[in-house]
């Protein structure tokens, strides 16, 4: 499985590629001034337009798998935090006569907590 850090760097390797192939599509359509393209060159800023297309749909992929990853880490986070142990409200008691024991279930039901 990678890393958060290795899907990052695809997402950023994959969005350079697809902001430098959209330059290159941009670049090669003419200003709204010049005489109208030949089909030759047409036929050029139509297939400069797909590999722009192909790379904003892997940077798109990419990133779909990035927050992916990140969504599984905050539920394996969740779920970590949900079987932590709490701490026994007996055990933080501000008077000082309690020990750092777990409460009881009568005690925990007395206090409110089940």
């Amino acid at each position: 499985m990678a890393t958060r850090a290795e899907l990052q760097q695809a997402v950023n390797e994959k969005t350079e590629a697809a902001n430098a192939a959209r330059t290159e599509w941009k670049d090669a359509i003419p200003d709204p001034d010049a005489p109208k393209m030949t089909d030759d060159e047409l036929a050029v800023v139509d297939a400069l337009h797909d590999v722009y297309n192909t790379a904003a749909n892997r940077r798109k992929d990419a990133e779909g798998h990035l927050a992916d990853f990140d969504t599984a880490e905050t539920a394996r986070k969740a779920a970590a935090a949900a079987s932590a142990p709490v701490a026994s409200p007996v055990a933080s008691s501000t008077s000082g006569s309690r020990d750092s024991r777990d409460a009881t279930d009568d005690e925990l039901k007395a206090l409110g907590y089940i």
